[in-house]
């Protein structure tokens, strides 16, 4: 079976439907992957790219709509994504919180794997469960 790393734009044409002849294209080459005809592999830097994309200045999508309809559709079995559980763990905390997926990102793998998050930043005081160093001075 073909093996396709989906690159960030096949996936921006699926959910916007944007332009129109990109959409179809990608919708068909995605019901190839649902039956069962290729392999379709999703990575974690796309997914932090269409969500970067998606909530910027062209889509303005809110945070909420654009976790859930990620979420969605990164959990359809014909698509193989790398480190999901983290992804959809980060997706959670995107939506909850006003900080950068990369954020919730680190976030997540930290709270998935019991390591705390060493850092500058203040917004991951934040969330629930997480330990965090916030440097403030000389340790």
């Amino acid at each position: 079976m073909k093996r396709y790393i989906v690159d960030t734009n096949l996936i921006l044409r699926f959910l916007t439907g944007e332009p129109a002849n990109h959409a179809q294209l990608a919708a068909e080459f995605f019901q190839q992957g649902e039956d069962g005809k290729i392999s379709l592999h999703i990575s974690p830097i796309v997914v932090a790219e269409i969500v970067f994309v998606l909530t910027g200045k062209v889509y303005a999508c809110a945070r909420a709509e654009v976790a859930d309809q990620l979420l969605q559709f990164l959990s359809n079995p014909s698509f193989k994504v790398q480190e999901f559980e983290v992804i959809a763990k980060a997706l959670s905390l995107f939506k909850a919180h006003q900080i950068d997926f990369a954020d919730a990102y680190l976030a997540a793998t930290a709270l998935l794997s019991g390591a705390s998050v060493a850092t500058f930043d203040k917004d991951f005081a934040q969330i629930n469960g997480l330990n965090s160093l916030i440097l403030t001075q000389k340790i």
